[in-house]
């Protein structure tokens, strides 16, 4: 039975990025199956810090967690030229300095997403999971050799990235995984102040995918066309403020400042109340990287699913294997045609009841998550 879950990582809080979300939410989920959870992490660049009156305002904590930040005397965060080679330099130094002394308590893990910390923690034997999010030919040489430890676990975000991780499942079975990621439902349960809005459109997260737009002008410019329903109203919630101000005067010039409002960053109560005041919900990407067109499972989906949204997806293949994709209804990349006419399908498309959307809570997850560290 595992008792204690150490998460040891190479992000670094308290930081707007969703991955330390879905960190801190996973943690939360595991918390309450009664498992004792601490967070050790780089204190790496000038907003970092272990102080826990920070981030439980930061993150709305309301469960039993030790932050353990850790120094970070190394380039990576503080020199900005050649960052891909002071971010691995950096990453490798800071795992093995983490890894080297370290020594469980007894009915542990360590959960990581660092794969140098599963790396160093495997040859040591240590009880250790790996949930891997994206690949690099770096990543899957270190998989390969790690999970050939019997105390090393690895869980994929989904199918297509466990297929090209190419780990043999048969060899394997115990010791890998697929689970998406998951919505913690906790934040749903607040009463909402007013009805959900018909035909209002949402888009929630970082406005930018590797400094590059996410594809909002494309949704816009489809907006201003004749065709599409002129009683669809569109708001977007997120960042950079720089951003925020370029996409503004984008939709002044289109003219449509009348049915587009666009806001910064807001608080997750704040976020998920949106969205339960929505009707459909819109995930956009780049095709810059496989990561995006492959290999993500966004936190929002499940956000949008559980707020009842009706979801209006580009037709990646990353979109096509979350769960439930069959309600979704997709279009095309840059074809304003397939955009309108899956708006137009998601106005008569019914909505997953409660019941059904059960299996994709953290909750449900971390119980999952427990499982398969104690087989």
């Amino acid at each position: 039975m595992i008792k204690k879950i150490h998460y040891i990582t190479y992000q670094t809080f308290p930081s707007e990025k969703a991955n330390t979300i879905q960190t801190i939410e996973n943690l939360r989920n595991l918390n309450k199956q009664g498992v004792k959870v601490d967070l050790t992490y780089p204190l790496r660049n000038k907003n970092s810090t272990d102080d826990l009156s920070i981030l439980k305002d930061y993150y709305s904590l309301d469960f039993d967690i030790s932050f353990k930040g850790k120094s970070h005397l190394l380039p990576f965060g503080k020199v900005k030229t050649l960052e891909k080679y002071t971010y691995l330099l950096s990453h490798i130094l800071w795992s093995y300095w983490v890894t080297r002394n370290f020594k469980p308590e007894k009915d542990s893990y360590v959960f990581t997403r660092s794969d140098w910390v599963y790396y160093f923690l495997s040859r040591k034997s240590i009880p250790v999971v790996f949930e891997c999010h994206q690949l690099t030919n770096l990543r899957t040489l270190l998989m390969k050799k790690s999970i050939k430890y019997p105390k090393s676990k690895i869980i994929f975000l989904n199918n297509n990235l466990a297929k090209d991780s190419t780990l043999d499942f048969v060899k394997n079975s115990q010791n890998i995984t697929v689970m998406h990621n998951g919505v913690d439902h906790d934040y749903f349960k607040i009463p909402l102040k007013q009805p959900s809005q018909q035909n209002k459109m949402i888009f929630v997260g970082n406005l930018l995918r590797f400094n590059k737009s996410r594809g909002i002008e494309f949704v816009l410019q489809s907006m201003a066309k004749k065709d599409f329903p002129n009683n669809i109203v569109f708001k977007i919630i997120g960042g950079p403020k720089d951003e925020v101000d370029r996409l503004k005067e984008f939709v002044s010039k289109l003219q449509l400042k009348d049915r587009v409002e666009i806001v910064g960053r807001m608080s997750r109560q704040e976020t998920i109340n949106q969205l339960r005041n929505s009707e459909f919900g819109l995930l956009l990407n780049s095709n810059n990287d496989k990561h995006s067109t492959d290999h993500t499972s966004p936190l929002k989906y499940f956000e949008y699913l559980y707020a009842g949204l009706k979801i209006i997806a580009i037709d990646f293949p990353s979109h096509k294997a979350l769960p439930f994709s069959t309600n979704i209804c997709f279009f095309t990349k840059k074809d304003s045609k397939s955009f309108i006419k899956a708006v137009n399908d998601a106005s008569s498309q019914s909505i997953l009841n409660k019941i059904d959307l059960e299996s994709i809570t953290l909750e449900n997850r971390s119980k999952k998550i427990l499982s398969f560290l104690s087989q």
